[in-house]
């Protein structure tokens, strides 16, 4: 038996770009060498016949380290790569080997992703993570580094928002990362809440802003800070659409189709009355009408096969809520009333999103979808009450409404916009879970433990928002960010008074957390 020094190396050799490149032949993602232990020499094939001989992934079966390798070896490894914040995908254990022959190494092949280990500082992990095995009595297995990348088999990524025309568009809005997003703990499908804006961090990932108590539902029995804090700790996944709002968004869908079809026969049955009885009517008003008819029965037919062609996509791509799943819970401070100076309530948490879930097509950023059901004119009267305000905003015409900036805590209290009776007042909207948009006024005098209180619009608006829509951001009439919904009041299930804390707070408290973000979301174009 070898020496636990006989297979070490401690002068590092380059590894030349053929053999990176050629050393997996054979393996159909071609990875990428950096580095490995073991003196086997890797020659180019020379020769008229020479040829790259094909090498193929088999199972470890029997072997002495199957017995610690879950125990505590992977676990050690891992705390290597930690330690020396190596940018690693995977670890696995397997046996290389020539196509054909009958014995073939086991090897700890790590991937790390590409672009980010060199070959010398690879060469320096492998020899600490050989050194591990050799500690162990581990002396023919061998330490492999390459470039890999984890491909997770997710759901379909969000929805591209549908414009202003088209039927789909009120139907997609749910499945677009719009803000507003109806979400839950994927172990808690049936408590649903709203997210509430999204952040970048100066490596520019991307993260979902919304409420504690929405993703971690059963942490008041153990509310301490939540730390997302390596990649060997489980994730606590979030998902798009708990139990509830998935049902109610297919139900959306059948009645949309049902909604058509009632459209065609109606039509129908008005041409048949049309032709029979013409008594009265000239030739051309019978024409006029028997054609508008008809116009509407093939618009209604289109939209029916868009909404069925939507209707299928969504059964078989979102039904399974594994294959909703947005992202992993990141960072939360523990749920604290009265808390900092200004005595606000700290709920909030931080939700990496998973980069599978979003491209440059289809990524809104920080925008509200002002849906179909207030239209264009009657939005702009109820956000600009008083005239004066409403000259310069333009009603966008692919309904997302943009979000920049934030309302500063000055203006909070004290607002320089007016409604309609002149009276200081901001007009703010927020789209929820269980309220969709909706429209209300913003209280200049803070509520309890120093909330930002936001009031109804008026008797006949509805409650500005109800139990589901907790993380929702609050949004004013210049696309200023003020507030992200904790809780609300009343003396029933409906909501008098909604309680937002306002993210000037929040975001304050990210930065003391060491979390350097932005609202400036924009998404780089990937290569190809």
């Amino acid at each position: 038996m070898a020496s636990p020094q006989s297979s070490l190396v401690s002068d590092y050799s380059p590894i030349s770009p053929q053999e990176a490149k050629h050393y997996y032949h054979g393996l159909y993602s071609k990875p990428v060498l950096v580095a490995r232990t073991g003196t086997t020499l890797w020659t180019v094939p020379r020769g008229p016949e020479a040829y790259l001989p094909y090498k193929e992934l088999r199972p470890v079966g029997s072997h002495p380290l199957t017995a610690i390798w879950e125990d505590n070896l992977a676990l050690e490894i891992h705390n290597i790569l930690e330690w020396r914040s190596i940018q690693w995908t995977s670890t696995d254990v397997v046996r290389i080997g020539i196509a054909g022959e009958s014995v073939a190494p086991v090897i700890i092949w790590i991937g790390v992703k590409p672009n980010t280990l060199s070959g010398e500082d690879g060469f320096g992990v492998a020899q600490e993570c050989k050194q591990l095995l050799v500690m162990n009595q581990i002396l023919d297995v061998e330490i492999e580094i390459r470039e890999s990348i984890i491909t997770r088999f997710a759901g379909p990524k969000f929805q591209k928002p549908g414009r202003g025309h088209d039927p789909l568009a009120e139907l997609l809005e749910p499945l677009t990362s719009s803000i507003g997003l109806f979400i839950c703990n994927a172990n808690t499908p049936w408590i649903e809440g709203t997210g509430g804006f999204y952040v970048m961090d100066d490596k520019h990932k991307l993260y979902l802003v919304t409420a504690r108590h929405v993703v971690l539902p059963s942490e008041p029995l153990n509310n301490s800070s939540y730390k997302y804090q390596n990649t060997s700790q489980p994730r606590i996944k979030i998902a798009l659409l708990g139990t509830a709002a998935f049902y109610k968004h297919t139900e959306k869908i059948k009645n949309a189709i049902l909604g058509k079809e009632m459209i065609i026969e109606l039509e129908e049955r008005r041409i048949a009355v049309v032709l029979k009885d013409h008594e009265g009517r000239n030739e051309e008003e019978t024409a006029e009408e028997q054609a508008n008819a008809e116009k509407t029965i093939e618009m209604a037919k289109d939209a029916i096969v868009s909404f069925k062609r939507y209707q299928k996509e969504v059964l078989k791509g979102w039904s399974n809520i594994k294959d909703r799943i947005l992202g992993h819970i990141y960072f939360s401070p523990a749920l604290k009333y009265g808390a900092g100076e200004k005595g606000y309530t700290e709920d909030y948490a931080l939700i990496e999103i998973d980069d599978l879930k979003i491209d440059t097509g289809s990524f809104t950023g920080n925008a509200i979808d002002l849906g179909t059901d207030i239209e264009p004119y009657k939005f702009t009267c109820l956000m600009f009450p008083n005239p004066q305000n409403r000259h310069s905003f333009k009603y966008p015409i692919n309904r997302l409404f943009k979000v920049q900036g934030i309302i500063t805590e000055k203006e909070i209290h004290e607002p320089t916009m007016l409604d309609q009776n002149y009276e200081p007042c901001l007009i703010v909207m927020k789209r929820g879970n269980t309220t969709g948009l909706t429209i209300g006024r913003a209280n200049n005098v803070s509520s309890f433990s120093t909330e930002w209180a936001i009031c109804p619009y008026d008797k006949k608006s509805g409650p500005f928002s109800e139990p589901g829509d907790s993380g929702s951001s609050v949004v004013d009439c210049l696309g200023r960010l003020g507030g992200l919904i904790t809780s609300g009041s009343g003396a029933t299930d409906s909501t008098d008074i909604t309680y937002a804390t306002p993210i000037t707070f929040i975001m304050d408290s990210l930065r003391k957390n060491e979390y350097k973000v932005t609202l400036n979301t924009t998404i780089a174009v990937q290569s190809s």
